[in-house]
């Protein structure tokens, strides 16, 4: 097991516990060091190689290797959520996005799932479909993040905003937002205890 894995494990089961006591200090350190074991692990899928698309349950089965994964349809994100979880568990370093079919208006409708919810968002189509760019692919991960980071703004407690953004660590791990909105929350939560 690499250290990021272990790290990610730990992390993970300390922000749960926390989450479950109120201890928002504990967590928001515990999001810190998960925040920083996906960094690890993702500068591992930026391995150099080009994004591979996926387009058959064959070509999940088939993945042996870290990377970034561009799931398209008939796949759907139920699918790049289950492949994730499953490279994730088995300690491969990968990064996955799922696109649906293009719009009429020419944009690429992105995907991911967070605790049962879904998140979409638009993004220019990648200059050739069938080879995306690691930047186009990293700025559809970003584009997921800001999303689901704008969404806890129509919360309305801090408590609801911070179990939103939890529920959606496994959609957008390699965001940092999502952990500097988490870090900010607990701040406030701490505040409001004092």
């Amino acid at each position: 097991m690499t250290q990021w894995f272990k790290s990610s494990r730990a992390s993970k089961i300390k922000i749960a516990k926390a989450r479950k006591a109120g201890d928002w200090t504990t967590l928001q350190s515990a999001a810190c060091a998960l925040q920083l074991a996906n960094k690890q692990r993702f500068s591992l899928s930026k391995n150099g190689r080009r994004v591979q698309i996926i387009e058959t349950y064959e070509d999940i089965e088939n993945i042996k290797d870290d990377g970034r994964y561009l799931l398209c349809p008939p796949l759907v994100a139920k699918n790049a959520g289950d492949l994730q979880t499953s490279l994730d568990e088995t300690g491969f370093s990968t990064i996955i996005l799922c696109r649906e079919p293009k719009t009429q208006l020419g944009l690429c409708p992105i995907v991911t799932l967070g605790d049962n919810t879904t998140v979409r968002s638009q993004i220019k189509e990648p200059t050739n479909p069938d080879k995306p760019t690691a930047s186009w692919f990293d700025s559809g991960v970003d584009e997921l993040g800001r999303v689901i980071v704008e969404k806890t703004e129509t919360l309305t407690t801090n408590d609801r905003k911070l179990d939103y953004l939890l529920g959606h660590l496994c959609a957008v791990p390699a965001y940092d937002g999502l952990y500097v909105a988490i870090g900010t929350i607990c701040d406030a939560l701490i505040e409001t205890n004092e």
